[in-house]
């Protein structure tokens, strides 16, 4: 990791952090002060502004590293899309397996919510998680180390809005949510370098809380298995995209590299620390 890749990092984390803790944090003494609620226009506003920290400081970051937006988004690797599908139907097994009963939501609106989910419900996040962070974060640290600050991150990124009164994140244990966004962090972090697509991070973290919303969460025997099954088949198949990557290198340069964080690029090999 370069001075730049840290300052980038520093930059990135200030600005997010600042512009959802200062907002969702005047919402939080707002609504616990009982000087308006949350459900009010102001209310909503505040809680929309403060979740479009990541995004935000994202636009921020590529403005400043000259990236075209377009590229940054839609950038894939060739094939990819079996990868993202097949993520989207274990996240799914997941969730109905261990839980076959639903929300009373109606399945009709289930288009608009996703639509929602996208733009301002955990989709846009990943524009900073997986499209800056966790690419910054691999140039540095294994597979394990980047997934896990990553996670830890994101989670705490969420604590203020444990302190808003009527937020829906209040029915669920903070440590339980924390957990689930490390899980999270694998899968996406996986998915991220199987692809190298912040478009299908989107659409896949979206689509994991479109199932929160209909489906009624069970942590029983049957999810906690799949849960750790899917775990397990996120740390080998990153770790054989970590060796392939180094026999790769070393077969065309001679070099071996210690740091998963040596290389990568999408297809495109770049030899640093050497």
């Amino acid at each position: 990791m370069t001075e730049i890749d840290k300052r980038n990092l520093k930059n990135y984390l200030y600005c997010t952090f600042g512009i959802t803790y200062i907002v969702w944090g005047l919402l939080a003494m707002f609504t616990q002060s009982h000087i308006l609620g949350l459900e009010t226009i102001i209310g909503r506003t505040l809680h929309i502004v403060g979740a479009l920290g990541p995004a935000i400081a994202s636009g921020f970051y590529l403005k400043s590293n000259n990236i075209k937006f377009k590229h940054f988004l839609f950038n894939k690797i060739e094939n990819s899309s079996i990868y993202f599908i097949i993520h989207l139907l274990a996240i799914l097994i997941l969730f109905s397996v261990s839980s076959l009963e639903l929300n009373e939501v109606s399945i009709y609106l289930m288009p608009l919510f996703f639509i929602q989910l996208i733009f301002f419900g955990g989709g846009h996040e990943e524009f900073g998680w997986r499209g800056i962070l966790q690419p910054l974060l691999d140039k540095k640290y294994t597979y394990w180390q980047s997934n896990l600050i990553v996670g830890s991150i994101w989670g705490i990124w969420h604590l203020p809005l444990w302190f808003i009164v009527g937020e829906s994140h209040q029915g669920f244990p903070f440590i339980l949510f924390f957990i689930y966004t490390l899980f999270l962090s694998f899968v996406l972090g996986l998915l991220y370098r199987q692809t190298k697509s912040v478009g299908y991070c989107i659409l896949f973290h979206a689509f994991a809380n479109l199932l929160n919303l209909y489906f009624v969460l069970k942590i029983n025997l049957i999810f906690i298995i799949i849960f750790i099954g899917y775990l397990i088949y996120t740390i080998l198949a990153s770790n054989r995209i970590s060796k392939e990557g180094k026999e790769f290198v070393s077969k065309i340069t001679g070099y071996t590299l210690e740091n998963e964080g040596d290389f990568v690029q999408g297809n495109k090999v770049e030899i640093t620390n050497i």
